[in-house]
């Protein structure tokens, strides 16, 4: 059982009655007594067989699938020779669209809870009987005025995207970046004791008994022992490199075996200058 302290209804209470958006509900051939009109302003008040019911703004908690519709609203209720009490009433019902008048109609209205917090259970019982009497068999809802009360869905979670600034690299000389996907990615080259790196767009070789990198760029070879590591021209190439051209995938190196480039240039990381 849902327990409300005096402080949570009255704030309740205030809530309901500044509340922007008219939950409007109209009982189907429901009487007026002292004090009641037809507009659409809150709170309302009903009297029936002496017993006086003043009603909130009512809050809507779900309406599932737009026929299942639950509520909730702060009452006044002051019994015939009684004290006036103030509660909370939970409803629920089914509903049906009039498209056409714009109104929604709410069947078999039942109360599926109440709450009064500064009552004895056998006073509050009594208190429930008498609000049951005020509930008439159909309810009906401005369509637009439920759309608008109806708590929205909580949108889906945001997806977290890396916005971390790329590296940014300055050369000042004629230079090319040597890109590699992740880290090197090495295949046997036919015939020989080389791997080159598969996941680079670049002519890029390993001797890995001597864990030097070769790269073909242009007319010309470059070495390091490390992609990071200091580049510069070479001439000097192992003599398995010269078995390299014969496969076909590494045909078009032909030319540059052996290299004949007699420039030198170096540079930190993948950047080659």
């Amino acid at each position: 059982m849902k327990i409300f302290n005096a402080s949570f209804l009255q704030c309740l209470l205030v809530t309901a009655a500044l509340f922007t958006s008219p939950f409007e509900i109209r009982a189907a051939n429901s009487t007026t007594g002292p004090g009641q009109s037809g507009t659409s302003s809150w709170p309302r008040e009903r009297y029936q067989d002496g017993n006086r019911l003043i009603i909130y703004q009512p809050q809507v908690d779900d309406w599932k699938n737009f026929q299942d519709l639950s509520w909730r609203m702060a009452i006044s209720l002051t019994p015939k020779s009684g004290k006036t009490v103030v509660g909370v009433v939970e409803m629920k019902g089914t509903t049906s669209i009039d498209n056409v008048a714009k109104l929604v109609v709410i069947s078999n209205p039942q109360i599926t809870g109440t709450y009064f917090p500064s009552l004895d259970k056998a006073t509050a019982d009594k208190m429930e009987q008498i609000f049951k009497s005020f509930v008439p068999a159909t309810l009906q809802i401005s369509l637009y005025n439920l759309i608008a009360s109806t708590p929205k869905k909580e949108p889906p979670a945001g997806v977290q995207l890396n916005n971390d600034p790329p590296k940014i690299y300055v050369g000042y000389r004629p230079s090319i970046l040597l890109s590699v996907n992740g880290e090197p990615v090495l295949s046997a080259v036919p015939n020989t004791n080389l791997k080159f790196v598969a996941n680079t767009e670049w002519p890029l070789f390993v001797d890995e008994g001597s864990s030097t990198y070769y790269l073909a760029v242009g007319q010309q070879w470059l070495t390091a022992n490390k992609l990071e590591g200091q580049w510069s021209a070479t001439k000097k190439l192992p003599p398995e490199m010269s078995k390299v051209p014969q496969d076909k995938q590494w045909s078009a190196l032909k030319k540059t075996y052996p290299a004949t480039s007699k420039r030198k240039g170096c540079n930190s990381g993948h950047f080659l200058q």
